[in-house]
């Protein structure tokens, strides 16, 4: 059974659609067979993923989209497929609570802002019902959109774990996700930063796929 695994969370604009597509690329760069789940209605997976099938770029992944109760659907994706990514609407959606309770894990991109890190109370009282139901699931959230600049770079860091220290259901992930053009300009292309020339974006994000997959 392959590993299914929520990118989601409770606000827009936290870099969902851009950490699901670069961890499915990843992924499949390591071997693995990918399916994305677009359960999102903006559709910026599908979008992406039209655009890499254009160019005809490898390694290649598989994309469906799926809206509503996704739960059937994941399992059924489980059975095929080594690791299963989806990427969720940024709210309370019925995708994210679905998915959830069949998911091995949620990563859950959240930038260090008030507003951000404030929905993760709601976060973790979702993942103490969704327990109930799947009381394995683990459940981790990756500070994304994170500041270059160095003069700001570690208080930045320090509030956004001392905040989610708050949670205890929560788990932060050492890996960090930086605000680089880089990221911006390869979804346009179909492509992940793995397939740009940003070399530190590129780390980034095999760094968060080694860390998912030994905590996973």
């Amino acid at each position: 059974m392959g590993k299914i695994m929520i990118i989601g969370c409770n606000k827009g604009g936290a870099g969902k659609t851009t950490t699901s597509v670069n961890l499915s690329v990843a992924l499949a760069y390591a071997g693995h067979e990918v399916c994305l789940v677009d359960a999102d209605p903006q559709r910026s997976a599908s979008r992406w993923y039209a655009e890499r099938e254009a160019a005809d770029l490898n390694p290649k992944i598989t994309l469906i989209e799926k809206r509503d109760n996704i739960s059937s659907t994941l399992r059924t994706l489980g059975e095929k497929f080594d690791y299963v990514v989806v990427d969720v609407a940024g709210r309370n959606s019925r995708e994210l609570i679905t998915g959830a309770t069949v998911a091995d894990l949620i990563v859950a991109p959240h930038q260090c802002s008030q507003l951000d890190l404030d929905t993760l109370g709601e976060l973790q009282e979702q993942v103490v019902r969704i327990r109930d139901l799947n009381p394995g699931l683990k459940v981790f959230a990756y500070h994304s959109m994170a500041s270059t600049n160095p003069s700001v770079r570690e208080t930045e860091r320090r509030e956004f774990l001392d905040f989610v220290s708050e949670f205890p259901e929560i788990t932060p992930l050492s890996s960090v996700g930086f605000y680089r053009k880089a990221y911006k300009d390869s979804i346009p292309a179909g492509k992940s930063v793995l397939e740009g020339d940003n070399v530190q974006a590129a780390a980034e994000v095999n760094g968060l796929m080694k860390e998912i997959l030994s905590g996973a």
